[in-house]
């Protein structure tokens, strides 16, 4: 077991030097092409970089510290402590490990996050203060906190219920509470970091018009458009499709509304109407459940070859003492899901492009969306394609170009 983590160290080590050290010169000469200047293109690079090396170091003290707890014999001595003090409830134990857990990860991870904000400071990315920056990043913290404790009860409730088939009922409680995360987000955790106003009711209320014509032309149930207040925590632009059943609804940022002309914020809109016409959100957690099915069989088998075995000191598959062991292998399966997670989601953004060019029927306020989008975010518009398959959740800003382009060139008439 050993050699197998000393392996995946070294897996990371390598990943971490080729995605960030190794260059890819063709991908500068096509954001020269796609209408990117070099000093642009410099700039979101080195942003890119020095935001990629805080990523890796916080990769790197989260897997140390879960092979340390895993391997080291604490989650043992920490859970029979635990369980001599609740009078051997397991939920007790298992949430007090947890807790342990998250407040060593927040030990090593809060002077990286300081880190960042003052990176985003410098970078005039950021518009919140320190105070404001820590409010929200322990307001996060113990959103965290709920959601981890009711997972942690719910994985013990059900090792404990259904310890043959424990599996397939955690695919399916996964999946209920995927559909009950998308439903609530919006609605009771969105509004505790930012205001979200109708856009009839703001200042940008003359584009209600524009987008209630856009909607009527895609012939969809479109309930509200609101404008969040992006801008009091930083420059970034975006707009995105949340919630699921009744709490759907499409999010512009404010940022967003000020920088873009009306064309480009037609463009951008009818995206987000293309996540909503292909239901995205419910594909995507269909297709969670079914990535969970086999995460957990694989879980499943790894559980019982540990039970009895050191130096994971387990007793059963419901002992609380295996959460760390659990937490480390949910930490390895999240590295070999991330490739195929961002496969799916680039597929769903490009079926939103195709809409938003179907609907918007605007194909250069898309490619100048696209610039703006970049230069305002500093998005690497120069990434590696081992970089894209790893990271990318979105296709590259070159990429979507060209796509606008070719698009562009196939609507036109023939001579």
């Amino acid at each position: 077991m050993k050699t197998l983590l000393g392996l995946a160290g070294l897996f990371l080590v390598a990943l971490f030097v080729v995605t960030t050290f190794i260059p890819y010169p063709t991908a500068r000469q096509q954001a020269i092409e796609a209408g990117f200047d070099a000093e642009t293109i410099d700039q979101n690079f080195q942003y890119a970089f020095e935001r990629r090396i805080s990523f890796w170091i916080s990769t790197s003290s989260e897997f140390a510290l879960l092979v340390f707890l895993a391997l080291s014999g604490v989650a043992r001595r920490w859970a029979d402590w635990l369980l001599v003090r609740c009078k051997q409830n397991r939920y007790v134990a298992a949430l007090g490990l947890g807790l342990a857990y998250l407040l060593l990860h927040e030990i090593l991870y809060l002077p990286i996050g300081i880190w960042r904000w003052c990176h985003s400071c410098e970078w005039g990315m950021s518009n919140l203060t320190f105070a404001s920056w820590l409010r929200e990043h322990y307001v996060a913290l113990g959103v965290t906190l709920v959601g981890q404790a009711v997972l942690v009860v719910g994985f013990y409730a059900i090792l404990a219920r259904f310890p043959r088939s424990w599996w397939l009922w955690g695919a399916v409680g996964a999946s209920g509470l995927g559909v009950a995360y998308a439903f609530l987000s919006p609605i009771f955790i969105d509004p505790l970091f930012n205001t979200f106003t109708p856009l009839a009711e703001t200042e940008f209320r003359r584009h209600e018009l524009r987008v209630r014509a856009l909607i009527v032309s895609a012939r969809m149930p479109v309930g509200d458009i609101l404008v969040v207040d992006a801008s009091r925590q930083s420059n970034h632009s975006n707009a995105y499709f949340t919630g699921f059943g009744s709490s759907r609804r499409i999010v512009l940022y404010d940022t967003l509304l000020r920088k873009h002309t009306d064309a480009e914020i037609e463009s951008i809109l009818a995206h987000e109407l293309g996540h909503w016409r292909h239901d995205h959100i419910v594909n995507g957690i269909l297709l969670a459940t079914l990535a969970a099915i086999f995460g957990l069989c694989v879980l499943d088998r790894l559980l019982r070859a540990a039970v009895g075995r050191e130096p994971w000191g387990i007793k059963s598959l419901s002992d609380p003492a295996g959460l760390y062991l659990v937490l480390l292998i949910a930490y390895f399966g999240s590295w070999i899901e991330m490739p195929i997670q961002n496969f799916v989601s680039r597929h769903f953004e490009r079926q939103a492009d195709q809409t938003s060019l179907e609907l918007a029927g605007q194909p250069e306020a898309f490619i100048s969306g696209e610039r703006v989008l970049a230069a305002t975010n500093k998005s690497n518009v120069t990434p590696t394609p081992w970089n894209v398959w790893l990271f990318s959740s979105h296709p590259t800003t070159v990429e979507r170009i060209r796509m606008a382009k070719e698009w562009r060139e196939a609507k036109k008439p023939p001579p």
